[in-house]
């Protein structure tokens, strides 16, 4: 809990106000490079770089700056840094609230719960256990009273820093896993328990006398009062950010002068608990969550915060926790309470979260593991130690054990950290089929989906977009959509007036030409475009701007982010553009090297879509379901369009990329706007359906000539064949619940395969094919007589190049691939 600082009581701190000011500027230099410089070292071993700013903070701390600079006793440390630590805290929970997937959190809220709740109630039952004991060592004359000890140790080792978890989880990259998801609520909700705890702490030290002014009904009220008037600055935060959105349409970012007013709100309303001698901390948390994220205000306040929250704050944040390390005052009095209260932490944790470890579906490794990082305290449990000094409930040199325990406990996370990632990121590039396990199961509607879908332009987005959203769950479970804009990094701006190359929300902007700009801004296109479907949907989309630098630049960028993000499905545009007149035609050759390097090096099923704007089809693939089957854009032919749902073929000739294309087209079926029909293609006379298990039923209305629509009795598949085991599946799931057709095709050449694809032409707006290259021979041979692009297979480019008007999209599957080469390799050559 914050104390605010009363001049009136300090005279020696308005005598040292620019002192201070000075002291704290070359201080937060120091720690930064110092912090930077010590990283180099550990970032090898995958070490948060909060373990590096605090060795410099202790660093600098040794160096006695504060004495030498400002001439105030250490005990106004506190004081010292108190401002700047509560803003610190204000705008990085702000951020964090911003940043977070509320789905994702929503989908585990369940085991959150039962981590802080057993968690924190083993904690408190520890330290009510072995208060008694610690008595002797942290008594101070005159004792006010045991039972005060006994709470306050209870919040000690109860409380958890959210910011500290938060920055850490997030810097190695485990933000988007399961484990960092729940670590990060579990910390965010245990810190939000403690602080409550310690308002009534604060309630009973001003009630003690000690600082006049205020009763414990007077205190309650000041909370009550700042509550209501964050929840009125919640209640005009949607409409506020609505109308600056509208003002801003079409553009990437808002003003400075509004950037500025959004930072002073989101200051003040923190600071409304703070000035009551309360936290601001769950204010400025719950300000983030409830923060609109469409539109150019979220877009702008995200990018305007991370840098310096980053690259200063933070660093300097976690450097303070150094520089309260007072080495003069070190003595076993303070080392032993020290290692005492982290071990006394420590073994709370971890025993709560293993007990919990059968609820938390994890094991009892994973579950210590989790309760070592649960152990992380920040700058809240050194302000209650402070609160606890003066009261003279213990002894002051248990402050400063307090503090160590602190930098203990934050420095024993750090390997923890590196091998929850190592087992993290090994899990995912070593995991096999994971579509076809979670997507060919039609009754789970909320499985997450996670997916990177990376576009060129504005002209691909919309195609993009749409599949992503018939990929989609629901919009209250899907956890957030990450689309990828490769914008041109070498476009040079000629209003600028500097000649160098800008990133397009960077360039300036002539007011006179504002709206002309953005009309041939073809990035801001892109904004405009994504945010219109975030808002239609109602999906959360995040956009990822990285520069288009080559194909192996591109390639080490979309590695990265679908690792980050933990993609399930990485989704690439196909290096051809249809022209108007039907015809598929290549631009850029770095977009067919960036594609076939991703088909070959991405850690995860990839599908490339072949996107064709300019079909002739009764239902548009560019739109929205909810804009393409409302009322407004079907208009007058409301009910012949709403009969017409998009209709989807999955071409099946066999192997893991059929199947996996299968397993994405069952995706596909999910959302109620989707007809799938799959294909298979069969050999004649290889697959007699008079000597199996087969009923046959024949549509002569509903299927062209030579196909036949058949349902499959799943009990007569022999074998291990994974192809019919597959198809069986299909069956029992989608089939025999009407949710899909199946169809095959009876060839015997190439020719016939040829024919039966060109004539799908005019009968589905989408086609689902995998990739190939472990496909049945006796189906493909021959094919490459008519295939011009072979990276994205012979079936794949039949359809992709065909310049048909009739034709649909195409979308080229590969399953997961075994674990790719490391990116020191060119990438693999283009097949020509």
């Amino acid at each position: 809990m914050a104390r605010p600082v009363d001049c009136d009581l300090d005279p020696e701190l308005q005598n040292v106000s620019l002192d201070t000011l000075f002291l704290i500027v070359l201080q937060a230099t120091v720690v930064i490079a110092l912090g930077k410089f010590i990283h180099l070292s550990l970032r090898r071993h995958n070490q948060p770089s909060a373990i590096s700013q605090i060795l410099a903070g202790i660093m600098v701390g040794s160096l006695g700056l504060h004495e030498v600079i400002v001439h105030v006793d250490v005990v106004n440390m506190e004081d010292t840094y108190e401002w700047y630590v509560s803003e610190a805290r204000i705008f990085y929970m702000f951020y964090v609230g911003l940043d977070a997937d509320l789905a994702a959190l929503w989908n585990d809220s369940r085991r959150g719960i039962v981590a802080t709740y057993a968690s924190v109630a083993t904690c408190l039952l520890l330290a009510a256990f072995v208060s008694g004991g610690m008595y002797g060592s942290m008594m101070h004359t005159p004792v006010r009273s045991p039972e005060l000890l006994a709470a306050v140790l209870m919040l000690t080792i109860a409380n958890t820093s959210s910011v500290d978890v938060s920055r850490m989880v997030h810097e190695v990259g485990l933000a988007a896993t399961g484990t960092g998801r729940l670590l990060v609520a579990t910390a965010i909700a245990t810190n939000v328990i403690c602080i409550v705890g310690e308002g009534v702490f604060s309630c009973m030290k001003m009630a003690s006398g000690r600082t006049p002014g205020y009763s414990a009904s007077q205190r309650l009220g000041l909370g009550v009062l700042a509550l209501l008037k964050v929840g009125i600055a919640m209640a005009l935060l949607r409409p506020a950010v609505a109308f600056m959105n509208r003002r801003n349409a079409g553009r990437h970012r808002i003003g400075n002068w509004e950037l500025a007013l959004i930072l002073v709100a989101v200051s003040f309303i923190g600071n409304f608990p703070r000035r009551a001698g309360f936290d601001g901390m769950p204010a400025t948390l719950l300000l983030g969550l409830a923060f609109p994220r469409e539109g150019p205000v979220a877009r702008t306040v995200m990018h305007a915060l991370a840098y310096p929250l980053h690259a200063l704050a933070v660093p300097f944040y976690f450097g303070t926790m150094g520089m309260r390390l007072n080495f003069s005052a070190m003595s076993g009095a303070v080392v032993v309470p020290a290692i005492l209260l982290t071990i006394l932490g420590l073994i709370g944790k971890c025993l709560g979260t293993m007990g919990a470890a059968r609820f938390l579906h994890m094991p009892l490794a994973d579950a210590a593991r989790f309760g070592v990082l649960l152990n992380i305290k920040g700058h809240v449990n050194m302000i209650d130690m402070s609160f606890a000094s003066s009261e003279g409930i213990w002894a002051e040199q248990a402050l400063m054990a307090m503090v160590m325990g602190s930098m203990i406990s934050t420095v024993i996370a750090g390997p923890v950290f590196a091998v929850v990632y190592r087992k993290e990121r090994e899990t995912y590039l070593s995991s096999g089929d994971r579509m076809l396990e979670r997507l060919v199961v039609a009754d789970d509607q909320s499985t997450e989906l996670s997916m990177l879908a990376c576009v060129h332009g504005a002209r691909g987005a919309p195609g993009m977009l749409s599949l992503v959203e018939l990929l989609a769950s629901k919009p209250g479970v899907q956890p957030a959509l990450h689309v990828m804009h490769l914008y041109d990094a070498a476009r040079k701006h000629a209003r600028a007036g500097t000649g160098g190359a800008k990133r397009y929300h960077e360039q300036v902007q002539i007011d006179s030409e504002k709206h002309l700009d953005r009309l041939n801004d073809a990035a801001t296109q892109v904004n405009w475009t994504v945010d219109l479907f975030a808002s239609i949907t109602g999906l959360v989309i995040r956009q990822i701007d990285a520069g288009d630098r080559g194909p192996v630049t591109n390639l080490k960028t979309v590695r990265r982010c679908t690792e980050e993000v933990r993609a399930d499905v990485l989704l690439v545009p196909y290096h051809k553009e249809q022209h108007y007149d039907g015809k598929m035609v290549c631009r850029w050759e770095d977009r067919r090297r960036l594609c076939l390097g991703a088909l070959e090096r991405a850690p995860c099923t990839v599908a490339v879509l072949a996107d064709r704007p300019f079909r002739r089809g009764s239902t548009s693939f560019q739109l929205p379901t909810k804009i393409s089957t409302s009322e407004a854009a079907l208009g007058n032919q409301r009910d012949d369009r709403a009969a017409a749902p998009t209709h989807v073929a999955a071409v099946f000739l066999g192997g893991p990329d059929d199947r996996e294309a299968m397993s994405f087209a069952c995706r596909l079926a999910r959302n109620d706007t989707v007809s799938l029909t799959v294909i298979r293609f069969v050999q004649r006379g290889k697959h007699d359906h008079a000597d199996d298990d087969r009923v046959h039923t024949t549509h002569a209305g509903d299927h062209a000539e030579g196909e036949v629509s058949v349902m499959v009795d799943s009990t007569g598949v022999m074998g291990d064949d994974p192809d019919e085991c597959c198809c069986a599946a299909f069956h029992r799931e989608y089939v025999a619940k009407e949710l899909a057709s199946y169809v095959e095709k009876a060839v015997m050449a190439p020719e016939d395969v040829l024919q039966a694809l060109r004539g799908m032409a005019g009968a589905y707006a989408l086609v689902v094919v995998g990739r190939g290259g472990r496909q049945p021979a006796e189906l493909v041979a021959g094919l490459e007589r008519w295939v011009e692009c072979g990276e994205v297979g012979p079936v794949g480019d039949i359809l992709a190049s065909d310049e048909s008007l009739e034709m649909g999209s195409v979308i080229v599957v590969q399953q997961k691939k075994a674990v790719p080469p490391p990116f020191d390799l060119d990438p693999p050559a283009v097949a020509i």
